[in-house]
């Protein structure tokens, strides 16, 4: 086990406008590996998880989260082993996840820092896919999907963000529920990815083609299902080609969260062709936790889903790589490895 314990703390308050911090708010710090009390347990953790929810964590989301002051530990989506405990409920060895500090060593009463219960991935399973298809990321794709996309066989779904994190997973579940798969991304090496590698029936590349007259042409009968990861004019151009009856699922906007974005010209259309558009948040459906984490496992040791990963070495690299998200920087799940598993018995090595 290391002699101290590395953790990224917030260094000062963010001056931005939009949810992104600044390189200048990511600080570092070190101190002594904490002790478990009675009921916790000591996690060694493996990856941290990069999402918008890293920076929305630190300048607090309204009603959601208090901010995080100058000088305490980031926080983040962690994937991590249990090296030490003091819980009838986790064992030594148990692979878990969770919100939690980001730093080499974190202890845990197995209730993390939203209030929700630490995960324990099934036996077998990676501790990288905790916080990819097993975690928020997968999740997310499955929630919205099964309770407000309801993707049919044979209907269209478009994707945006097709080749981010929560993308490359709505996209592949729809394919197996039977869907027609388009997916929107910016570049032709993510365009090829998606084809290629999971089965994405088209593709449109935002950077280089025009999204509303490329939408026209591959859905002539409209949009079934919409899965909007991006919002702005992608959200309008879907917008203006959505099918009667079509379902629009609001999962992300991260065109909005650092700069401004035009307002909508085409919700209207909404109407006229009776569609629905919803959103929902992650944390609000914790009861539905085991059941889409049990069916995404499924599909993952099955093959019907493959996994995308954008993985950083090292603990210094954590801060460049919460930060290359906003600009389309990552494939799939962006992860930071800081450490080497630590399978019970063997020693821990940080990176």
């Amino acid at each position: 086990m290391n002699d101290v314990n590395r953790q990224w703390v917030v260094a000062r308050t963010s001056q931005s406008q939009g949810i992104g911090l600044e390189r200048e708010c990511f600080g570092r710090s070190t101190g002594d590996i904490p002790t478990p009390a009675d009921g916790e347990v000591l996690i060694r953790n493996v990856y941290f998880a990069c999402d918008p929810m890293n920076h929305a964590w630190v300048k607090g989301l309204e009603a959601r989260f208090e901010p995080i002051p100058v000088g305490q530990a980031m926080k983040g989506g962690i994937a991590g082993r249990v090296v030490a405990s003091r819980s009838e409920r986790f064992a030594v060895g148990d692979a878990v996840t969770g919100f939690l500090d980001w730093a080499d060593y974190v202890v845990c009463d197995g209730i993390d820092d939203t209030g929700t219960a630490l995960q324990k991935l099934p036996p077998g399973a990676d501790l990288a896919s905790g916080l990819a298809t097993l975690g928020m990321t997968g999740q997310c794709a499955y929630l919205g999907l099964a309770d407000f996309g309801k993707p049919q066989p044979g209907e269209t779904v478009v994707v945006s963000g097709a080749a981010g994190a929560i993308g490359t997973v709505a996209g592949q579940i729809a394919r197996i529920q039977g869907a027609r798969v388009i997916g929107i991304a910016g570049g032709p090496q993510k365009c090829a990815m998606l084809k290629d590698q999971l089965q994405f029936e088209q593709t449109i590349d935002y950077k280089n083609e025009e999204v509303a007259d490329r939408l026209a042409a591959l859905c002539p009968e409209g949009i079934d299902v919409f899965f909007d990861n991006v919002g702005g004019p992608i959200l309008d151009a879907a917008l203006a080609n959505i099918a009667h009856g079509g379902r629009i699922v609001i999962c992300g906007g991260i065109s909005g969260y650092n700069d401004e974005v035009p307002g909508l010209q085409n919700h209207l259309m909404l109407a006229m062709r009776g569609a629905q558009m919803a959103g929902f948040f992650y944390f609000d459906y914790v009861h539905r936790f085991e059941e889409a984490a049990a069916q995404l496992n499924a599909w993952l040791r099955e093959g019907k889903i493959q996994e995308v990963l954008d993985i950083a070495e090292g603990f210094d690299a954590a801060a460049d790589a919460a930060l290359r998200q906003f600009a389309g920087g990552n494939t799939g799940k962006q992860l930071v490895k800081i450490a080497h598993d630590p399978h019970p018995g063997e020693p821990s090595t940080g990176l």
